[in-house]
């Protein structure tokens, strides 16, 4: 995907949330437009893969602020 190489913006973020929020509510198709200038139609058979957008978009756009994201683990021998 050519979207990928590219640097997001919070706008793009928005867009693609409005996307995903008109695609739940039972909009058939939606068209997110990147500041790229790119556009991109999703139907509802895409609502996975634009899901995985948001979260790119996201995971870069929290590399470019320096966030960092930590995942805790706690294991228990169950006794």
């Amino acid at each position: 995907m050519d979207e990928l190489a590219m640097a997001y913006t919070q706008d793009d973020l928005s867009a693609v949330q409005t996307a995903i929020i008109s695609l739940a509510t039972g909009k058939r198709v939606v068209r997110v437009m990147l500041s790229s200038g790119k556009t991109i139609e999703y139907d509802t058979a895409g609502l996975k893969d634009l899901k995985t957008l948001r979260s790119e978009i996201q995971a870069e756009l929290n590399a470019a602020a320096g966030k960092r994201r930590f995942f805790r683990t706690v294991t228990s021998k169950g006794l």
